[in-house]
């Protein structure tokens, strides 16, 4: 699973290139994991080079090139890991299982229903919904067979509704399936403009978080403090406040500090990434590779210490045109009628994927986090004095990571909380 991890992270970097390209700075927040599993979802049913535009984008090609590294897939997907009580396995994968992208399920599909049996299994310490589910026009039957094999890695069901005559009940439908999903912190995912009588395949996903801090802040020692957004620009916002043993480190070639705020039982982690001043944020998210976030985070990095961390409370939404974005980025051919080949999901050669929408929420306050949605040479260096001061008082860089499998759930930008 851990080349499935990579291929994950490797997609989420690509995607905050794409979004960061703007001409003004502005806040970023996705959810890489839901946007991959939506798109795995696609790829099962797709063929020829609509499925090589997929692959390569998301980086599924990428997934189980070192076999020996995985774990051994059943015909029914689950790894030895899952049945045999998490014993480990040196045998290589069933290569019965192994298909070509045209030719049915691939490694990565089964090693994304091992991740998300994982996920679910953390549910009772937190609260995370990934939303994921495909609506088709009824009038284009799906194959039964593509129905089970989503069912059986991805955890989810076609649900076949009438787009041509009944536009409307459709879209609310979807949007009140997902306000649903996301316990209400993500509603109207589709607008009218998005659902027309004419679509004909739409992609809904929406992700719902929701945990602890392992150490929280004391409400009453939040107060309103500046916010740097450039060398001439501040805003007030408010500053929560904590002095407690965290894992930190220092990025040396970036002049960066790196801190890691667990959730409670530790089963996942904020990191934050904060460069000594605005000016390296650049630097910082151009040299962001999945070798490096490895690197940065491991036990030869970052250590315990006493941190006396200033970190602002702030709230995002996003609504990203994942169509749009995609497009960008290499995947064409789904999005239009003419080329698109989905023959694998429906007998229908006019299927193709009308709409795609990814909409997030993040909320940070003092008792824990709401969401809905390398090279080189590092040195850490130890402080002398009691405390080491972490104060993100101007633009930094985060994520959230489930621990056990470092799989990246969230990835962001504050810009301006």
């Amino acid at each position: 699973m851990d080349s499935l991890v990579t291929a994950n992270t490797n997609f989420c970097l690509d995607l905050f290139q794409e979004l960061n390209k703007g001409d003004e700075p502005a806040n970023i927040f996705v959810c890489p994991l839901s946007i991959s599993v939506a798109f795995g979802m696609i790829s099962l049913g797709a063929k020829g080079c609509t499925a090589d535009q997929i692959n390569e984008v998301l980086h599924f090609n990428e997934v189980s090139q070192n076999k020996s590294t995985e774990p051994e897939t059943s015909s029914k997907g689950k790894s030895q890991e899952d049945q045999g009580d998490q014993q480990k396995t040196s045998e290589p994968p069933n290569t019965q299982n192994t298909t070509s992208l045209s030719n049915g399920y691939k490694d990565s599909d089964s090693y994304f229903g091992n991740l998300l049996k994982k996920l679910d299994r953390i549910k009772c310490d937190y609260t995370l919904s990934i939303a994921n589910r495909l609506y088709g026009e009824q009038e284009f039957p799906i194959c039964p067979a593509y129905s089970d094999n989503v069912m059986e890695f991805y955890h989810t069901t076609i649900e076949s509704v009438d787009f041509r005559k009944d536009t409307e009940k459709s879209r609310q439908q979807i949007n009140f399936w997902v306000e649903c999903q996301t316990q209400g912190k993500i509603k109207d995912l589709f607008d009218k403009d998005n659902i027309t009588d004419s679509t004909v395949l739409v992609l809904v996903n929406a992700v719902y978080y929701k945990a602890k801090w392992e150490k929280s802040f004391d409400h009453e020692k939040t107060e309103d403090s500046p916010f740097w957004l450039n060398k001439n620009e501040q805003k007030s916002v408010k500053m929560m406040r904590q002095q407690n043993t965290f894992k930190i480190g220092y990025i040396e070639e970036l002049k960066t500090q790196i801190l890691e705020m667990k959730y409670i039982k530790g089963k996942l982690s904020m990191f934050v990434l904060l460069p000594e001043d605005f000016t390296g944020m650049e630097e910082l998210e151009k040299n962001m590779t999945h070798e490096k976030i490895t690197e940065w985070t491991s036990p030869t990095i970052m250590y315990d210490e006493m941190v006396d961390i200033s970190f602002p409370q702030f709230t995002m939404e996003s609504n990203l045109d994942l169509s749009a974005i995609l497009q960008k980025m290499g995947i064409t051919d789904v999005f239009e009628e003419a080329k698109c080949d989905l023959t694998g999901m429906s007998s229908s050669p006019n299927l193709y994927l009308s709409k795609a929408v990814h909409k997030t929420f993040l909320e940070v306050n003092e008792d824990g986090t709401q969401a809905a949605a390398a090279t080189g040479t590092v040195v850490a260096t130890r402080s002398v004095s009691p405390y080491v001061t972490f104060n993100a008082n101007h633009p930094f860089l985060f994520f959230i990571r489930e621990n056990k499998t470092n799989t990246i759930l969230f990835y962001g930008k504050v810009y301006s909380p």
